[in-house]
């Protein structure tokens, strides 16, 4: 029998291992880059999630082995999945125990959003047997290097404390997701650039410079070229990273201009959501709570 409990501090070697050998063999079988570059990046992400969402975070197991893992993150009347990993040869079911799980603690949420990858049917199936339908197509792109334009854009600014208040409300009208607690930390771990029309916030985007890659995203802005300018601020901040952002198919512009940027799709997923979804303007999907 399978089941589910909260995921602990004492759980995150076990699933550290779990997510990093369990994509990692996914993600390579197809040609792709895995989106744990090592056990420490996976360790990383259940700590974060432990301290961000800890009543969100699911092991399953049987017979005191760990088969599965993933992590719900609630927002409001918005929640998203992800990620969500089963060991390699595990037994049939250990994906729906989880899944399971976290739509009990979403009940009451309008919109329920994951990431899906589009090279894996079996999870496309599993996830629309589930109830979740494809809202966008969110390619995952990697620029190794990051190709700055030929001059940095005037119109944007670094963002500073005094600004995060108002980017939360702003963000919350665009999206519908309650995610300043999300936003604050990302201010607190990394950096944002913001764009402005008429003294009034118009548009922003977050980043983080790791070892390995910098970050770009959670950004939302009221239109696709401004928020291809606000890419072209951070490629002139940090010309020469590698770096990776979750694109959406439903803006254009904002492809063509990280394609300049140097970035290339490494492949395609899903946003698949249950319930409700409304677009913003123009956005690159969060990569950090994963699918907000």
């Amino acid at each position: 029998m399978i089941d589910v409990r909260a995921l602990t501090h004492d759980d995150v070697d076990a699933a550290a291992h779990l997510l990093y050998e369990s994509f990692s063999a996914v993600y390579r079988q197809r040609g792709h880059v895995p989106p744990f570059p090592n056990v420490e990046s996976a360790s990383w992400l259940c700590r974060a999630y432990l301290d961000l969402d800890p009543d969100g975070c699911a092991l399953a197991e049987a017979d005191g082995q760990a088969l599965g893992v993933g992590f719900v993150h609630p927002r409001g009347s918005v929640a998203s999945i992800g990620p969500v990993a089963s060991r390699m040869g595990a037994p049939h079911g250990v994906g729906r125990a989880l899944m399971t799980h976290f739509h009990r603690l979403t009940q009451g949420c309008e919109s329920v959003r994951l990431f899906q990858d589009s090279f894996n049917p079996d999870s496309f199936g599993f996830y629309s047997r589930l109830g979740y339908v494809v809202a966008d197509v969110a390619p995952y792109l990697l620029a190794d290097p990051l190709v700055p334009p030929a001059a940095r854009p005037r119109s944007v600014r670094v963002a500073t404390v005094a600004d995060l208040a108002q980017i939360e409300r702003y963000d919350l009208a665009r999206t519908g997701a309650d995610r300043g607690r999300d936003l604050a930390l990302l201010a607190q771990s990394g950096s944002a650039m913001v764009i402005e029309q008429q003294g009034t916030i118009a548009g922003y985007l977050f980043y983080r410079s790791l070892p390995a890659r910098v970050i770009l995203g959670p950004a939302v802005a009221e239109s696709p070229e401004l928020l291809a300018t606000l890419i072209d601020a951070v490629a002139a901040a940090l010309p020469g990273r590698p770096a990776v952002i979750r694109g959406s198919a439903a803006t254009p512009p904002v492809l063509h201009r990280a394609f300049e940027r140097g970035f290339r799709v490494d492949h395609l997923g899903n946003l698949m959501v249950a319930g409700s979804y409304r677009f913003p303007p123009a956005q690159l999907y969060a990569l950090f709570p994963e699918s907000l």
